[in-house]
C-alpha cells in the first residue's frame, strides 16, 4: 500500500524529461540497491554532507501492529533491548565502543518504533577508520537476529520503559490517544496496538514472549541495510554482501500480514477531555482508504496536495487574523495516518465559547474550495512559491544531509513509492506546475472529501461544557446546505518602498582579527560585516545586534516588552498588513525577525541570493516603517490568554516559574507570564518600546554570511541600511544582577497529577573567569555528569527514561558558569535519585573516568570538525567576535585545546562547582 509524506516528497519533488515520455518514474541511479539471497534489502549512496562521515540505518518492516494481545508493547520493548546486548557486543559494550569513537547516544545513535515499522540508526560515523566501519556494520548484523535478550537485561529495562511511558503520558497525548483509538483507527487492529503498549504487559510478560516476537518477525526478508555517506559504494556493497548474506532465513515463517480498516460509513463524535488540558481544540477528519497509485499518479498527487495545502492554509491564516473570525487558528492537511488509512483533517482552535462557530467557519472554507477551488491569483502565487522553493533546494542539493537521504530511502523501502533523483524531480515539477489547472485542484480535493466515515472530536479541560454531537451535526448540515460564493482575493501593485533611496557612503573599512572578513562602517554609523562562503549555495544569512535591550526600560514597561516584536511581526510593514505583505512577497524566499532581549536588540534572517534585495527592503522597513495594528494586538492578547490557560494546567509551569524566581533571587524585574501580567500589557507602550529600542541604526552591527557577491551586498547595504536614520546614542546594557541567592535554595511544588511523576531540576551557578578553556571544561563537566547520572539513574536504578545535563560559561553580562541537571522519575525514588546528582558531582572532584573523558573529548572534536563546514558555525564565530569581542580560534587551535584538557582540569572545575556554587534545587511532586 502506498504511503505519502509531504515533507519527504518535497525533498525530491523537484522533476525534465517530458511528463509522459516514460511509463515509470526513474529511480535515483545514485542509490545502489539490491536484495540478498536471504531476502534482505540493501541501499547504498555516496554523499558528502557531512564529509568523512557516513550514516548507517537498519529498517525493519515490523511494528506494534504485529503483536499478539499478550505482547502489547513488546515491539517497542525490543527496540530498547537492541542496545542492551548482542552476540558480538554483550551488555552495554556496543554503546561504549561507539561513544569512544565520538558517536553520541541519543543524537547520533537512536531508534524508533511505530505501528508498521522499526528503524535504528548510527549516524555521522567517521569513515577514516575502516575498523569502525566494520564494527558498525557488525552492530546492524547483530540487530538482525542476534540480540542477547537475557533475563537480567529484560527485567532491568522494564523500569526504563515504565519511566518512558510516565514521561510521554502527557495530557495532550492522552486526549489524542483516545481520539486515535476510539475513532480514527476504529474498526482495525491498529486501535489496540499503540506502540508504547500496556504497562500491565510490560511489567509482567514472560521472557519467552519477547523472544518469540523477536524470532518470528526480526528476519532478513523484512529488513534493509541503508548506508549513506562519504564512502566507496562498490566497497560498501561488497562488505554488506559478505557480512549480511550469512544471516539465515528460517523456514516455515509466517507471511508478514497487512491490515485493513473497516469503515461503517457513519460519523464518529467524541469529546476527549483531561483535567490537565487548558485549551479547547476541534479535530475534523474524513477517513479514506489509502490508494495504491501508479507512479506518475503518485507524483502528480503530491504536487496537487502541496498546492491545495498552500492555498487553503493561507486562506485560513488570512481570515483568522480578522477580529470577527471565531477561530484563533485553523489548518488543513491530507496525509497517510497508517498504511491502510489516509485522512483529510481540519484542526481548529476556537475562541472562547465559539466551538460551533469556528467549526462552521473552517468547514465552510473547505467546502468553498471543494466547489470553486482557487482564484487565478492564488494559484499563481502557490505555483510560484513552490517552484522557487524547490529550485533553490536544487541549487543546494550538495547540502542535503546523509541522514535526510537515509530517511527517504527507508520510506521507499516500506512503501516502494517513486524515488527519483532531485534533478529529475525539479524539472518535472516545473513542467507539471505549468499544466495544472484549478479544475485539477477541485477534482483532487473532491476525491478526498466525502459525507461519510467522518470524525468530529473536541478536546479540552474536564471542567467545561461542550456542544453536543447533535449541535455539531446541525452545523455540518447547515454548511452543506448553504449557498457558497467564490473566494475573493485582494492584491496590490503598490511597491514595498516608494522612495528612491540613494547609496550612502562607506566611511571606514577594516579587516576582522582572526578571520578573513571585512567590516564596513556606513555614514550613519551602522557597521556591516560581509563573509562570503561556499558552504550553502544560494543562501545568505543575516544577524544584527545592538546592546541595550529591555535592561534599559523602566520596570513598568517590562510587561509590554514581552509582546513588542510579536505584535509588530503580526502587523506587517510599511503600507502592507501581514496578509497583504505575504501576498506581495509570494514566491520570494526570505525571512526576517526582530528580537528584543534582556541585553540587546537583534535582527535575524535569511534569503536566497536572488531575493537578497527583498530582505534588505524588509530590514529597512522594520526600522523606518514598522506597523502596529490594533487588530494584531487584540489577536495577540487572545492568543496569550489561551497560552496562559494552558500554562495554568501544565503542572511543570509552576515549577519552572518558581525556579526562574529563585535563579534571580526574586529580582523585582523577573516577570511571571500570568493573567496579572497580561492586564499590564498596553498597545501604546508596545509601540513606544519598539520605537525606542529600534530607534536608529548607528548602534547596530549587521553580519552577512553565505553565498555572497560582496560588492553587490555592500551596495545594497549602502542603499538600505545606509538610509536608516541614526539616533546619535551609543548604549550599553545594564546588569540588573539576576543571580541566585547565596548558598542553596530549595523549591518544592506539589500538584495534583493524572500520572504521578516527579520532575527534578538542579542548577549550580557561580563565578568563573571567561575563556575558551574554562568554557570547554565546564561543558565537559556537564557531559560527564550526564553520563554518570544516566548510568546510575536510568541503567542501574531504572528510575528515569533519561537524564539531561549541561554546562556552560558566559561573560555576558558577567562571568558566570551554569551546570544544570534534570530528569523525570518515579515519585517513590525522588530523594534517592536527587542524591545521585550530588554524589556523582562530588566523585568527580577526586576521580574522573578517563574513558568517559576521552569519549567526551572525541565527541567535541568530531562535532567541531563537522560544524566548520556550515554557515551557522561561521555566523556564530563572527558574531561572537564582533558583538562580544571574543577571540577567534582556528580548528587546529580548538582541537589542541580540547586535547590538552586533563583529568586535573576536570577535578578542579568540579571542586569549584561543589564548593562555590549557589544552588537552586527545584522539585515537582504529586500531591496524591
Amino acid at each position: 500500500m502506498r504511503t505519502f509524506t509531504l515533507g519527504l516528497f518535497m525533498l525530491f519533488i523537484v522533476f525534465s524529461i517530458p511528463v509522459q515520455s516514460q511509463d515509470v518514474v526513474p529511480f535515483d541511479t545514485s542509490i545502489r540497491k539490491g536484495v540478498l539471497s536471504n531476502g534482505m534489502h540493501y541501499y547504498i549512496k555516496h554523499n558528502e554532507e557531512p564529509k568523512e562521515r557516513a550514516s548507517f540505518y537498519f529498517a525493519q518492516n515490523v511494528g506494534s501492529v504485529l503483536e499478539k494481545e499478550t505482547q502489547r508493547g513488546l515491539a517497542h520493548f525490543l527496540e530498547h533491548m537492541a542496545f542492551n546486548g548482542t552476540e558480538h557486543y554483550p551488555e552495554k559494550t556496543m554503546l561504549e565502543y561507539l561513544e569512544k569513537n565520538g558517536i553520541k547516544f541519543g543524537s547520533e545513535i537512536n531508534a524508533f518504533t511505530s505501528f508498521d515499522k522499526t528503524v535504528y540508526n548510527i549516524s555521522k560515523v567517521p569513515v577514516t577508520n575502516p575498523r569502525l566501519i566494520d564494527s558498525t556494520l557488525l552492530v546492524l548484523h547483530d540487530w538482525s537476529g542476534n540480540l542477547s535478550l537475557t533475563d537480567e537485561e529484560i527485567d532491568a529495562e522494564r523500569g526504563v520503559i515504565n519511566e518512558e511511558w510516565r514521561t510521554r503520558n502527557t495530557p495532550g497525548f492522552r486526549v489524542s490517544e483516545r481520539i486515535w483509538t476510539e475513532a480514527v483507527l476504529a474498526g482495525s487492529v491498529y486501535s489496540k496496538r499503540m506502540p508504547i503498549g500496556l504497562m500491565s504487559v510490560v511489567n509482567n510478560f514472560e521472557y519467552d514472549e519477547l523472544r518469540d516476537y523477536y524470532k518470528r518477525w526480526y528476519r532478513p526478508d523484512q529488513q534493509a541495510v541503508i548506508v549513506v555517506g562519504d564512502i566507496d559504494v562498490d566497497e560498501m556493497e561488497a562488505r554488506i554482501k559478505t557480512l549480511f548474506s550469512t544471516i539465515p532465513l528460517k523456514k516455515n515463517l509466517p507471511v508478514r500480514p497487512e491490515f485493513d480498516i473497516e469503515f461503517d460509513g457513519g460519523t464518529k463524535f467524541m469529546t476527549s477531555t483531561d483535567k490537565e488540558i487548558g485549551t479547547v481544540g476541534i479535530q475534523f477528519y474524513v477517513r479514506n482508504k489509502a490508494k495504491d497509485l501508479k507512479e506518475f499518479e503518485y507524483v502528480d498527487n503530491g504536487i496537487k496536495k502541496s498546492l491545495v495545502s498552500y492555498i487553503l492554509n493561507n486562506r485560513y491564516r488570512e481570515m483568522t487574523v480578522k477580529p470577527e473570525c471565531p477561530a484563533l487558528s485553523a489548518g488543513y492537511s491530507y496525509s497517510n495516518f497508517v498504511r491502510p488509512l489516509d485522512i483529510l483533517g481540519l484542526s481548529i482552535q476556537p475562541k472562547t465559547g465559539k466551538e460551533l462557530e469556528s467549526f462552521e467557519f473552517a468547514l465552510t472554507e473547505l467546502l468553498r474550495f471543494v466547489k470553486f477551488g482557487a482564484t487565478e491569483s492564488e494559484l499563481e502565487r502557490a505555483k510560484k512559491s513552490i517552484k522557487n522553493s524547490q529550485l533553490s533546494r536544487l541549487k543546494n542539493k550538495d547540502k542535503i544531509s546523509s541522514d535526510s537521504y537515509a530517511n527517504s530511502i527507508y520510506s521507499y523501502f516500506f512503501s516502494k513509492d517513486p524515488m527519483p533523483d532531485i534533478d529529475w524531480s525539479v524539472n518535472y515539477l516545473v513542467e507539471r506546475l505549468a499544466t495544472i489547472s484549478n479544475e485539477d485542484l477541485i477534482n483532487h480535493v473532491a476525491s478526498q472529501y466525502k459525507k461519510e466515515d467522518l470524525v468530529i472530536a473536541v478536546t479540552g479541560p474536564e471542567d467545561k461544557e461542550y456542544p453536543t454531537r447533535e449541535a455539531f451535526l446541525e452545523v455540518y448540515d447547515k454548511v452543506h446546505k448553504s449557498d457558497l460564493s467564490p473566494f475573493e482575493d485582494t492584491t496590490s501593485d503598490e511597491p514595498l518602498i516608494a522612495e528612491d533611496l540613494k547609496e550612502q557612503a562607506v566611511v571606514k573599512t577594516e579587516k576582522l582579527s582572526g578571520i578573513d572578513a571585512n567590516m564596513y562602517t556606513l555614514s550613519n554609523g551602522a557597521k556591516v560585516v560581509i563573509y562570503p562562503t561556499t558552504y550553502d549555495k544560494d543562501v545568505i544569512y543575516i544577524k544584527g545586534y545592538s546592546p541595550g535591550g529591555t535592561s534599559l526600560l523602566d520596570k513598568e514597561m517590562l510587561p509590554s516588552s514581552n509582546a513588542v516584536t510579536y505584535v509588530a511581526s503580526q502587523s506587517g510593514l510599511g503600507n502592507f498588513n501581514k496578509i497583504d505583505l505575504g501576498k506581495k512577497l509570494a514566491g520570494t524566499n526570505t525571512s526576517l525577525g526582530m528580537g528584543l532581549g534582556e541585553l540587546s536588540e537583534s535582527v535575524s534572517g535569511r534569503s536566497t541570493k536572488s531575493d537578497i534585495e527583498v530582505l534588505f527592503k524588509k530590514l529597512y522597513l522594520s526600522f523606518e516603517a514598522p506597523r502596529f495594528e490594533q487588530e494584531a494586538f487584540v489577536l495577540a492578547m487572545e492568543r496569550f490568554k489561551k497560552g496562559i490557560e494552558q500554562k495554568k494546567k501544565n503542572k511543570k509551569s509552576t515549577l519552572q516559574d518558581s525556579i526562574s524566581l529563585a535563579l534571580s533571587n526574586h529580582n523585582e524585574r523577573t516577570l511571571i507570564f500570568d493573567e496579572e501580567l497580561l492586564t499590564e500589557i498596553n498597545f501604546n507602550k508596545i509601540q513606544e518600546i519598539y520605537k525606542d529600542r529600534f530607534n536608529g541604526v548607528d548602534d547596530f552591527t549587521f553580519v552577512f554570511v553565505g553565498d555572497i557577491d560582496e560588492a553587490h551586498v555592500l551596495k545594497l547595504a549602502q542603499k538600505y541600511i545606509g538610509n536608516i536614520k541614526a539616533s546619535g546614542a551609543k548604549e550599553s546594557y545594564v546588569d540588573h544582577e539576576y543571580n541566585p541567592a547565596k548558598g542553596k535554595t530549595t523549591v518544592r511544588v506539589k500538584e495534583d497529577m493524572e500520572t504521578p511523576q516527579t520532575t527534578v531540576r538542579v542548577i549550580f551557578n557561580g563565578e568563573l573567569s571567561y575563556n575558551l578553556k574554562n568554557g570547554l571544561v565546564v561543558n565537559m563537566v556537564g557531559e560527564l555528569l550526564k553520563k554518570s547520572c544516566h548510568e546510575v539513574i536510568r541503567e542501574e536504578e531504572g528510575g528515569s527514561y533519561g537524564v539531561g545535563a549541561s554546562g556552560s560559561l558566559t561573560d555576558i553580562p558577567d562571568e558566570r558558569y551554569t551546570v544544570s541537571v534534570g530528569f523525570d522519575c518515579n515519585p517513590d525514588k525522588t530523594d534517592q535519585l536527587i542524591a545521585v546528582v550530588y554524589d556523582e558531582l562530588e566523585k568527580m572532584t577526586t576521580a574522573v573516568n578517563l574513558d568517559d573523558l576521552n569519549e567526551v573529548k572525541k565527541s567535541f572534536i568530531k562535532s567541531r570538525t563537522e560544524a566548520v563546514n556550515n554557515n551557522g558555525y561561521w555566523m556564530n564565530v563572527i558574531t561572537s567576535n564582533v558583538f562580544y569581542g571574543r577571540k577567534v580560534y582556528s580548528l587546529d587551535e580548538y582541537i589542541a585545546l580540547v586535547n590538552a584538557i586533563t583529568e586535573k582540569d576536570i577535578k578542579k572545575a568540579a571542586g569549584t562547582i561543589v564548593k562555590k556554587s549557589d544552588i537552586v534545587e527545584g522539585v515537582l511532586v504529586p500531591k496524591n
